[in-house]
Order: structure tokens, then sequence, then C-alpha cells
């Protein structure tokens, strides 16, 4: 069963606890003074003193604030399992206390054009009671709130979506609205054709490297599980301002050389598609052994720069499921484990799914767990074995997007799985794309 919350937090509704030790813990392992964190929150020294003790809770602001000091996420902080969270849990760990503040920020988003939203609706919203006026008349107008509620909270429209199911599980799931169109192959094409010979071979190398550093960072999110920023991995090394014999060359540099155009010529070509927006140039210094602290020149591919090199070079965009739905994998794990409970559930599931998509863990903050699955005993069972089962989410989900993944996936195998799903999440299944 999925788990809601029964714990008064300072007398502002049904919320998690909050675990005062954890506090504690991470200030003094921190090297982090009272005063130094008080200073950091906002607050007095007595108010950390009292949060640590449990005689107080820090408000939904201070929580967050507590989160950006710290660099963790609320499961953290709060007893809150992952894949839980509320439409309210939502606001709170954005740091509104607030609800008109939040639904003031709401409206001010370009998607919600024509729709009248503030604090009195987004409570009723939250709370599952019906909301008047035409904010969740229609599944698509439901949508446009869900897109602007993910980004005033800063989360994926898919924690939105899954919250919002989880909050009004009686109503049909909202449908994102489709995203506009992207620049035409004809006008990536005129950018292409109107650079030389040799921006033409820089801006096709840095896009070859690119491509290869996102496949290393997948293979290493593959064997660690930790995702790094994109902002870290996609800067790739372009010149270290020191002799080659000490430095070696950079990758990019060798498939420069390959191509005979790594020579003084670098800079102008650079400089012009970091002008064109198809590059950015980073500078800094960076110490090596043997050179000291040297001299670096780091290029990074745009996104539009990324869509020219493609539409150049013949490269078609791997297609990604469109919120709030999964990759093929995560999806074929929740099919699995569907048919699974037939049979007394899924005792074998192993692999990193289980992050993605268990309530009570998750993968990290930036890829939070969908709250799908669930490990417990079969039902009418009060001892022996857990295993996996589809939560609560799980079945909603799989109601509500069944015909669409099969499109989408035609290879994953459902045949009869509508049969499976319990009548109470049988909801509206929502029609067209998301």
């Amino acid at each position: 069963m999925e788990l809601f919350h029964a714990v008064l937090w300072s007398g502002m509704g049904r919320e998690e606890s909050f675990k005062p030790e954890a506090l504690r813990q991470l200030r003094e392992l921190g090297g982090v003074s009272r005063r130094m964190l008080a200073d950091a929150v906002g607050v007095t020294q007595r108010t950390v003193a009292y949060w640590e003790s449990g005689q107080r809770k820090p408000e939904a602001r201070q929580l967050h604030a507590l989160m950006s000091f710290f660099k963790v996420d609320v499961h953290y902080l709060t007893n809150r399992p992952r894949g839980s969270a509320t439409l309210r849990d939502l606001r709170r760990e954005a740091g509104f206390s607030s609800a008109d503040r939040a639904a003031q920020a709401v409206s001010g988003r370009k998607v919600m054009r024509g729709i009248s939203f503030d604090g009195t609706k987004l409570l009723r919203l939250e709370r599952g009671l019906p909301v008047r006026g035409t904010a969740c008349s229609t599944p698509e107008h439901a949508g446009r709130l869900a897109k602007a509620l993910a980004l005033v909270y800063k989360v994926p429209e898919h924690v939105v979506v899954d919250a919002w199911r989880r909050t009004r599980p009686d109503e049909p799931a909202p449908v994102l609205p489709r995203p506009g169109p992207r620049a035409g192959r004809s006008a990536l094409m005129e950018t292409w054709n109107g650079l030389n010979d040799r921006q033409r071979i820089y801006l096709e190398a840095c896009f070859l490297q690119d491509v290869e550093e996102e496949r290393a960072e997948r293979e290493r999110y593959s064997r660690t599980g930790q995702r790094r920023p994109a902002a870290e991995w996609r800067k790739m090394t372009l010149a270290l301002y020191a002799p080659p014999e000490i430095t070696g060359y950079s990758r990019l540099q060798e498939r420069l050389r390959d191509r005979g155009v790594h020579d003084p010529g670098t800079g102008p070509s650079i400089a012009a598609l970091n002008r064109r927006g198809l590059i950015t140039v980073h500078y800094d210094t960076v110490t090596i052994p043997g050179a000291g602290l040297i001299k670096r020149t780091r290029v990074e591919m745009t996104k539009r720069g990324r869509a020219v090199a493609r539409a150049a070079l013949g490269v078609s965009l791997s297609q990604s499921a469109p919120a709030p739905m999964m990759s093929v994998w995560l999806w074929r794990t929740l099919v699995r484990v569907a048919f699974a409970s037939q049979r007394g559930g899924d005792y074998d599931l192993v692999g990193r799914a289980r992050l993605h998509l268990t309530v009570k863990t998750g993968p990290g903050r930036e890829a939070p767990s969908r709250g799908y699955l669930e490990h417990r005993l079969p039902d009418g069972a009060t001892w022996g074995r857990h295993a996996w089962f589809p939560s609560a989410s799980g079945w909603r989900h799989i109601a509500d997007y069944l015909a669409q993944y099969r499109e989408l996936y035609p290879m994953v195998p459902t045949d009869g799985l509508e049969d499976l799903i319990p009548p109470q999440y049988r909801t509206p299944v929502v029609s067209g794309g998301s």
C-alpha cells in the first residue's frame, strides 16, 4: 500500500516527520557550527538548537534552505519514503510555505495563459477537492497546470503527474501539452551551409567527441549508479597551454589532427562557432603534474549545435518517451512485475530499475523514484519472503498509459495486461499523446 502522511508538522497539516538527529549529524560531520547554519538559513542559533532537539520543526522554506545548504534531498531530513510525494509535498519541498505565493508563481507562467488560478484553488487541488474554473476542467487544462507546477517547483513533469495521481486518484491523469515544433531541417542545414569548410570540421569533431563523452557517462552511470550534472561532463578539453610532450594532446585535438586542421587557426574557428551559438567556450586553469598551474580551454556543444551537426551528418535523434511515460527498460520492468503479481509476486527483481521505480528508494535527487513498485509480503501472508508488486501508483500508471506504451514500445509483450489491473485503478484511460 502507498504510504501517506499522518504526522503533524508544526500545525501545518498532515506531513512527514522531521528527523532532528539527521540534521545534527549533517551539521557535525560537516564541521558546521550552529551560528554558521543559522546565518545560512536565516534563523537564530536557538532555533537551530530547537530543531536538533526535536522541540520545533522547520517551516517549508526553512526545510528547503537546509536541503540546499547541505545538498541533500528531503528524504534525508524527513521520514517520507521516496516515490510517495503528493502535490503538497512538492510545494513544501520547493520552499513555498504559502499556497498563495506558489499559486502566484504558477499563474505567471506562459503555459497558464487564459487559466485562472489562485491559492485557494491550489489548496483544494492538494486536498483532492473539486477545483472550480478551468484549471482542472479537462485533462488538457490539468496538463497545462501540471507543467506550470513543474516549472515553479523545479522538478521533472512526470514527478508532478505522479504526485497528482496520488493526490487525486479518482480523476483522469493530466495530459501534458506537446512541445512546440523544433527548428526544421532546412533551417539547420542553412546554418551548416553558412560555415566554411574548416568550421564544419571543427563542429563535426566537437559533436563526435560530445557523443563519445555522453556514451562514456552512460557507461559510468550504469556501473556506479551515480549521475553527474551534464554541465560537468559535457565540457570537453580543447587545449592545455603547456608543451604537448608534458600534457599530450586532448582527445578533441587528436580528432582535429587526424583531419589536418589542428594548427594556429584553431582560435578563429572556435570563436566563429561560439558567435553562432553552436558551441560555448570556457576558460579556466588546471594543475598538471610537471607543468604546474596552466591555462585550459574547454568547449561545450549547445543544443542548437548538436541539432545542426545531426542534420548535416544524417544522425537521427533517439526518441525518448514523452513525460510522464518511462523509458523502455523501466516499462519492461513494471510490466514484468505486474504479470508476476498474479503468481504471488516477483522474487528475482535485480538491477538499477528498482532504484527508479520502488517506494522508499531512489537513485538520487536528480532522478527521483517513480514509486511504482513496492517490496512487501504477498496478500494474505503474515510472514515469509517479501516480493515485488506494483504499488497503487504503478497500477494507475499502467491503466492510464497502457495503450500509448503499446504504440511506443511494441516489442514489450503486454497481451492481457489490462485484465490484471485491479478494478479500483481502472480510471479513464488518457487518449492522445502526452
